[in-house]
């Protein structure tokens, strides 16, 4: 900022009046000005020679006068013809001898500022700065033999360049074209496809998992039953927490908690039209006879509702997508022989078809039981299996299945007992093996999903007979609610925050429901444009 010096101006400050000052400019540091002789536009004097202001205090200036260049032109020609008569050298001389004799001579002092970092700027011809040529980085340049230094430096150079670290990022030439399977992270595969579709033997994967258990005995647990009911609601025992640990102490007859228990539909708070086990039955058989509705079909339409809620209630349907690059999620069905497990079947289908993997565990032995599968899950069974599906039968072989995978169980859809079975009713093995396989589900810590009525209670009652049960957080009815529903609540299995209940449609005629008298509640049409909803507790 140094050729600024000289300048005469005329500042504006930035004050309610509006002050103007004029004075020469001596000095500028940082963003403050030094001005030299100055004088106010009215004709007042300031009190000092010299006045510092600050920039945020001007609001304006204008350059009045250039400093001049006469004296300073005069003064280098004068000093120029004093070197040439060598006027100088007698002035050197003179001032020798007087400083000889003791006379003090005259030197001007050199103001060193911390600002100046002493050089004295403020007496520099301003023009003659301007007059001096920019530095020619290009002439220069060209001097600077650049080829014969860098050729001294390889001459020099020992180190081999595959030790340099710029080594890793050279490229073969032979290489620079890449495959489709290169220069990408290959994503760990685990054994799913190279399992067989069923074993009904734990010795087929038995050695691919170090968890064993003794097929047919039941372990040395708690059993799972109903919370203890009291007559205050706060001694309930969470039905989440406390899963394994429930205690049975009925005592031959079930408490009942609340008797005014509603169901409704959650969007409408309509009332939900319940039925019973046998009303339910009679109207699916009377679509089977009348309007040759089958149970295969009745399995395959509530199949895409019961996966649907699946997909974008528990699962989510980011899980599911195309942008999901990791390992799908793996899903366990209970598939009863009954109207349930042929749903839970279908319903395994539907999922592994949108990319859920789906183990089937199958409560049915094969060597010994005296009755065969049902037709329509025996049909559901091979299409499962025959689109990818794996079954097994035993839960030492679902252990050791789930032992070979890389990705953890997610979810469980119960398809055990369903409206028309009760576990109760089941011989050895297999009821040995039911009471197995609901303990080791409940032990999981799962989201479980119940067809119809949660595994272990009573179709009809909704009591606890079996001694254990399925802790379900979701609960489908397909097409009808049953009666037995409400007992859950009532008897204190279930809270109202700990169950989520929804009916799915399963494509029944609505004209069956106006067959009989009996069946008219049931004949309106409360889907609409879905196939499922969601219903629950009155307030």
């Amino acid at each position: 900022m140094s050729q600024f010096c000289g300048y005469t101006l005329e500042l504006v400050l930035n004050d309610l009046s509006h002050t103007a000052v004029k004075g020469v400019i001596k000095k500028i540091i940082d963003k403050d000005l030094i001005v030299s002789d100055p004088v106010y536009l009215d004709g007042t004097q300031y009190k000092g020679k010299e006045v510092t202001i600050k920039g945020s205090e001007i609001k304006d200036l204008r350059v009045v006068e250039l400093p001049r260049k006469g004296k300073k032109g005069k003064k280098k020609k004068e000093e120029g013809r004093r070197k040439e008569n060598g006027e100088t050298k007698d002035k050197e001389r003179d001032s020798g001898e007087s400083s000889s004799r003791g006379t003090p001579s005259i030197r001007p002092s050199l103001h060193l500022s911390r600002n100046d970092s002493g050089i004295d700027w403020d007496t520099e011809n301003v023009h003659e700065v301007k007059k001096m040529d920019d530095f020619d980085f290009a002439t220069n340049l060209l001097k600077f033999d650049k080829a014969s230094v860098f050729k001294d430096i390889s001459k020099h150079d020992s180190m081999s360049p595959s030790d340099r670290l710029v080594s890793i990022n050279k490229v073969n030439p032979e290489d620079r074209k890449y495959g489709n399977d290169e220069m990408v992270i290959k994503k760990h595969k685990d054994e799913w496809d190279s399992i067989d579709g069923r074993s009904t033997s734990g010795s087929n994967i038995a050695n691919a998992s170090s968890k064993k258990t003794t097929p047919g005995r039941p372990r040395d647990r708690r059993s799972n039953n109903a919370r203890v009911a009291s007559a205050s609601v706060d001694r309930f025992v969470d039905a989440r927490e406390n899963s394994n640990q429930r205690q049975s102490s009925y005592g031959g007859s079930t408490p009942v908690v609340d008797n005014h228990v509603r169901l409704v539909y959650s969007d409408s708070r309509e009332t939900v039209p319940t039925c019973s086990q046998l009303q339910l039955s009679e109207i699916e058989n009377l679509a089977a006879d009348k309007f040759h509705f089958s149970r295969k079909l009745l399995a395959e339409n509530a199949a895409r509702g019961v996966a649907q809620l699946i997909i974008s209630k528990v699962l989510g349907t980011f899980r599911v997508g195309s942008s999901n690059h990791n390992t799908p999620p793996l899903v366990l069905a209970l598939v009863g022989n009954n109207r349930a497990g042929s749903i839970a079947l279908a319903t395994g289908r539907q999922l592994f078809n949108h990319g859920v993997r789906v183990i089937a565990y199958l409560l049915h032995d094969f060597q010994n039981s005296e009755e065969e599968l049902i037709s329509e899950v025996q049909d559901n069974l091979d299409t499962f299996e025959a689109c990818g599906g794996k079954v097994v039968s035993e839960l030492q072989s679902l252990e050791a299945l789930l032992g070979k995978l890389d990705s953890p169980l997610e979810f469980i859809l119960d398809g055990l007992q369903g409206y028309d079975t009760d576990l109760n009713d089941f011989i050895e093995p297999e009821l040995s093996d039911s009471k197995e396989i609901v303990d080791w589900c409940n032990e999981q810590d799962l989201p479980v999903m119940s067809i119809d009525i949660p595994s272990g209670l009573n179709a009809s009652s909704g009591t606890s007979d079996f001694g254990t049960f399925l802790v379900s957080k979701y609960l489908v009815s397909i097409g009808l609610t049953l009666n037995s529903v409400l007992n859950l609540y009532k008897f204190g299995y279930f809270q109202k925050s700990e169950l989520t209940h929804f009916v799915v449609d399963s494509g029944l005629p609505k004209k069956v429901f106006g067959s009989k008298s009996t069946f008219r509640k049931f004949e309106r049409q409360w889907f609409s444009n879905l196939w499922s909803a969601e219903i629950a507790l009155a307030d």
